[in-house]
């Protein structure tokens, strides 16, 4: 599971918790008084609320001080399972910010909380394999995904299978069945979003062994739920896999109209980072094709994009 999954499944926690605060104000036997919802639940509701939509947006830093206050507001009120979510949404932040220390540190805690559920304390284990696969450690990776397995299956196993596919493949070993089995469970369990990620993956592990037309096929049935579910940032991940795809067979100009629609997507989604990657994508196309200035424009926006993220 990425973190924009990971974001999905976290608001979907939330939103059945405010379905209960919802029902329990509803809810009167015998004339009593309907219970009433402390301002303190419904502040951490809406802090998690904000920190998504910053992440959504590539802003990191306003989600980290969200998730932060989200974090202070269910210690305040020993919510031990909100605790625990918000501690593996901040490690995930600082793994995205390159501060994978501080990513150990946040998930450590998390996956250590008694209390909490087994499919929470997979969450964990499963953010720690993340961090150590940003770190290049593939060995530790495979261990804390295997934990995460080891402590809950569920309806998140595919994503499980999906990671472990990624680290076979960053380790040059392209593993069909991992990402077999991944795509199996998560359609067997009707997770679409982890769906897409398996034929991705399967689109690259195919690309790799020189199967253009097959691994074309993958990033199209991927790009087709990244549509269903709105996922711009699939979408654009989607559109530069195949631009790449494109690249790699010499079709440069084919390449730089992916990866333009990949721009096009990003930019008007607010993703600034998917954009950046876009536009460093576009000028390697155009310098490939021999057009030096268009290639040098797109370097020249991805300079003035920078300068505007860091204000």
């Amino acid at each position: 599971m990425n973190s924009s999954h990971r974001l999905r499944a976290v608001k979907e926690i939330f939103f059945c918790l405010l379905f209960t605060i919802c029902c329990l104000l509803l809810i009167g036997c015998g004339g009593a008084q309907p219970q009433t919802v402390s301002a303190v639940n419904l502040r951490a509701i809406e802090y998690n609320q904000n920190a998504a939509k910053a992440m959504e947006k590539g802003d990191y830093e306003k989600a980290l001080a969200y998730y932060m206050e989200a974090l202070r507001v269910t210690r305040s009120i020993e919510n031990t399972e909100g605790i625990a979510v918000n501690l593996i949404n901040i490690a995930v932040l600082y793994q995205k910010k390159g501060k994978t220390s501080d990513a150990h540190e946040f998930v450590d805690i998390a996956f250590s909380m008694p209390d909490i559920s087994n499919e929470i304390k997979s969450d964990a284990a499963y953010e720690k394999a993340r961090i150590y696969l940003k770190e290049k450690n593939t060995a530790k990776a495979k261990e804390w995904v295997n934990k995460s397995l080891s402590v809950d299956k569920g309806l998140r196993a595919g994503s499980r299978w999906n990671l472990m596919g990624r680290i076979s493949f960053a380790e040059g070993k392209y593993d069909e069945a991992a990402a077999n089995t991944a795509l199996n469970l998560n359609r067997e369990n009707k997770q679409r979003a982890e769906e897409s990620n398996s034929l991705r993956l399967m689109a690259e592990i195919n690309a790799q062994k020189g199967l253009y037309p097959e691994s074309r096929e993958l990033y199209k049935k991927a790009l087709e739920i990244d549509k269903e579910l709105g996922d711009s940032k699939k979408i654009a991940m989607t559109l530069r896999g195949i631009g790449m795809l494109s690249l790699k067979q010499g079709h440069f100009q084919e390449a730089a109209i992916f990866y333009l629609r990949a721009y096009d997507v990003s930019s008007n989604a607010g993703d600034t980072e998917g954009a950046l990657e876009a536009l460093d994508s576009l000028s390697d196309a155009y310098q490939k094709s021999g057009d030096d200035k268009k290639a040098e424009e797109m370097m020249k926006k991805k300079v003035g994009l920078e300068k505007e993220k860091k204000k």
